[in-house]
């Protein structure tokens, strides 16, 4: 590493921010000798407020995909929320990818310079995950004793993720190598001096969507239903709104959000959303969990379709909620009952359910939201929002694990790509495809709700499974960020014994 040198220029940046666009063309490269002359030809321009030099180095590929005075409106928008850039320093290198920390009076950078030769820029990626200036000083709670390469890699990403002042509670999941290792920091209600455990509870929120997925994935093998069906098929009464230019949505467009259904079921006046925020947890509760199947179906005359089904993606919770109540239709049986009994029977997953029982409840960590306001859990049961679960990091590696071996066909079936060229982003039956910076696939999705945010991770090349589960909402971009620093720390496994050291 690079000793620090002192610079006199000044760089804007915001935080909890990540920017990043993926392009791997290459142009003529100026005539820069190496990469750290590169970032300090930036930091220079980022100091006088040059933006569009610096997106001048954009690639030909790059320029496909962000428009023409993106990069300069970015940049100069966040410029004042950062303060001077004192010093950078070089963090790591790894094929195009080229790591530094740049130094601020108000907070640090993490900049990723994904590169060709030095002075063309394929991709780029900014944060603020890494040491801060204002970090909180007194350290967090937690059981990793930081003996092993593993614990020493996890509470160094973990540290970075706790020093924000909002963070509560984090769980972190790790299957590698047939291992299952959780670490637990921080609290499960603030103030409390209580940590949480790997048989916590936290609300998975859209992660919820991946077991609908693989329930129907068994439908599918259980001959129950298929994927091109038309999903008219399985509903009471007459939808003929349920088309668009002749195309019927199909089960298929359930599951990979191409159905072109409204996102929302029903759309509130602001004064009547007004009347919803003031509701007490009781209250909201029990007014969402009056939104039943019936209600559902009955909305759905009303449904207006946006595209021609299987054409345009459009994350959708609406439409998986249809895909819920067709399974159920399918079944005859409540979702609840279906996939509570099916996570256990398939995948020993006990702590998995949507209704949890008041001795249950007491294992449940209190989440905050966005204002810092505690939030407890209540037993969503209804058809409003999206599919709903809770569960445990002890609970999902036992399904990350399940997910990596593929033993069960439904879930061979469900990570199967449905829409999507392959080595872009793309869905399989719920969940999400896609290659990280180093071109490894993965499979995956995120989570969030009043009080949580969730990252359910899949490598299946590397068999790594990564599980983040944190009581509040600082912001989803900051846990995606903590698992691929995560990703980045991990130490390599030499064998693949099945062990477990869960807290």
């Amino acid at each position: 590493m690079l000793p620090l040198r002192s610079l006199t220029t000044a760089l804007a940046f915001s935080v909890s921010t990540l920017c990043g666009l993926s392009a791997q063309a290459q142009v003529q490269a100026p005539a820069f000798t190496s990469y750290q002359q590169f970032n300090d030809s930036l930091i220079a321009q980022f100091n006088r407020d040059d933006f569009k030099a610096s997106e001048a180095y954009s690639s030909p590929a790059l320029r496909q995909v962000e428009a023409a005075g993106s990069m300069t409106k970015f940049l100069t928008g966040l410029k004042a929320k950062t303060g001077r850039i004192t010093a950078t320093v070089p963090l790591r290198e790894q094929g195009k990818r080229h790591e530094f920390e740049w130094r601020g009076e108000k907070q640090n950078l993490r900049v990723m310079l994904v590169s060709s030769v030095p002075g063309v820029l394929d991709d780029y990626f900014i944060s603020d995950f890494i040491a801060q200036p204002n970090a909180r000083t007194t350290p967090a709670l937690t059981d990793n004793r930081q003996q092993s390469p593993l614990d020493q890699a996890v509470h160094r990403a973990a540290t970075l993720y706790m020093q924000h002042p909002d963070a509560a509670g984090l769980s972190i999941g790790i299957y590698q190598g047939g291992k299952m290792s959780v670490y637990n920091y921080g609290e499960v209600e603030k103030g409390s001096g209580h940590r949480p455990t790997a048989a916590t509870y936290y609300d998975l929120g859209s992660v919820a969507k991946t077991f609908v997925g693989t329930l129907l994935a068994q439908a599918v093998l259980d001959k129950k239903l298929k994927l091109d069906d038309d999903i008219r098929k399985y509903l009471p009464g007459s939808y003929p709104n349920l088309a668009f230019e002749g195309e019927p949505i199909r089960v298929l467009h359930l599951a990979n959000h191409t159905s072109g259904m409204p996102t929302t079921a029903q759309v509130y006046s602001p004064a009547r959303k007004e009347w919803q925020s003031k509701l007490s947890l009781v209250e909201r509760t029990a007014y969402y969990n009056q939104y039943s199947a019936d209600s559902l179906l009955r909305d759905m005359h009303q449904f207006q379709l946006a595209t021609k089904p299987g054409t345009t993606y459009l994350y959708n919770g609406v439409a998986m909620l249809v895909l819920q109540l067709l399974l159920e239709r399918v079944y005859q049986q409540p979702y609840e009952q279906l996939v509570t009994k099916y996570v256990r029977t398939r995948f020993g997953m006990a702590d998995t359910k949507r209704v949890l029982s008041a001795t249950e409840h007491q294992r449940y960590a209190t989440g905050y939201d966005k204002r810092q306001q505690p939030q407890q859990h209540p037993n969503y049961t209804g058809y409003w929002g999206g599919p709903n679960m809770s569960s445990t990091a002890a609970d999902l590696l036992k399904y990350a694990a399940a997910n990596l071996a593929e033993r069960e066909p439904a879930v061979r079936l469900a990570h199967q790509r449905t829409h999507g060229a392959e080595g872009e982003f793309g869905m399989g039956l719920s969940w999400m495809l896609d290659t990280d910076t180093n071109g490894s696939s993965r499979v995956y999705h995120d989570g969030q709700s009043i009080g949580f945010n969730t990252r359910f991770v899949l490598y299946p090349e590397q068999k790594l499974g990564i599980v983040l589960l944190v009581n509040e909402n600082i912001s989803q971009s900051r846990l995606t960020q903590l698992e691929q620093y995560l990703k980045q720390e991990l130490p390599p496994v030499a064998s693949a014994s099945l062990t477990k050291s869960v807290r």
